[in-house]
């Protein structure tokens, strides 16, 4: 029978990695009957046209099989929302649910499996808002940070997406966890042995250092700050032992993101409407099968 699984990222919790290792996986998907589209032509194909691009884009026809046996793996954290449209007052990617829903009917993935990655809130946004400063204007950190604390929650964003599948599954991982656990995770989702999946070799590329984001903040007080303005930043100080990556929060703030994400992992260990990945051993998850 055919299975649909819908990831949704989010960003900044590995997807890169695994969509690029799922890359180098090809030859043991199509053994094994999985349907997954190369990211960059995916997003060409359906992201942007269907729910990011300019009016008047058409999407491609569907060339996912809906009919005949295998499973039909759509994998694009950009489809709940882009990385500087993320943060709203009201949560975290609130149009996420309407804008899945909109990719699935299309791609008629029936009662997909949904996948979603998380992460704790105190690295999330930081990283989150030094992806956005790679292709937007600069802006600083707190007026990046529309959201306020108490609104920083995943587990609403999981009720809500199960709300737009009635009867979906859903699969959620820890960002925290998934180092070293990587084959052991594609393994899960899609049945396949993890050793049959090539993973990227770790590639290092240049990271905001605190240092780096300060310096552009006080340019930014005095002029526009330029794409190249960025790269030199970066290049001057690279997040790595001499600069230490960015750190907007205060103690207190680390503490309340802290609290709110052990908040949202214990209502996910107690909803049994949600399978939480790596709250035990990915061994021991996958022996239970």
């Amino acid at each position: 029978m055919v299975r649909n699984i819908l990831w949704l990222g989010a960003h900044k919790t590995g997807t890169t990695y695994l969509q690029k290792s799922l890359d180098l996986s090809q030859d043991a998907l199509r053994t094994h009957n999985v349907k997954y589209i190369e990211l960059n032509a995916f997003r060409d194909k359906y992201t942007r046209p269907l729910i990011n691009g300019r009016p008047g884009m058409t999407a491609a026809a569907n060339e996912f099989d809906t009919q005949g046996p295998g499973i039909n793996l759509v994998f694009d954290e950009n489809i709940p929302a882009l990385v500087q449209h993320v943060c709203t007052p009201e949560g975290v990617y609130c149009q996420g649910p309407e804008r899945a829903r909109r990719m699935a009917d299309h791609l008629e993935l029936d009662t997909p499996t949904l996948v979603l990655g998380i992460r704790s809130f105190t690295g999330f946004l930081p990283s989150l808002y030094c992806e956005t400063l790679k292709a937007n204007p600069f802006k600083p950190f707190r007026k990046f940070l529309r959201t306020p604390f108490e609104n920083l929650r995943w587990y609403p964003w999981v009720k809500a997406l199960q709300g737009a599948f009635p009867g979906a599954q859903m699969l959620v991982y820890q960002y925290e966890n998934l180092r070293g656990q990587e084959q052991g995770l594609l393994s899960r989702i899609l049945g396949i042995s993890p050793q049959d999946f090539t993973l990227l070799e770790a590639v290092e590329r240049p990271g905001f250092s605190h240092r780096a984001i300060r310096t552009l903040r006080e340019m930014h007080k005095e002029t526009k700050v330029e794409p190249k303005d960025l790269r030199d930043a970066v290049k001057r100080y690279p997040k790595g032992p001499k600069y230490s990556g960015f750190h907007p929060w205060n103690a207190a703030e680390k503490e309340t993101l802290k609290q709110l994400y052990a908040r949202d992992i214990a209502d996910l260990q107690k909803d049994p409407t949600v399978n939480l990945l790596f709250s035990r051993s990915l061994e021991n998850e996958m022996s239970n099968q």
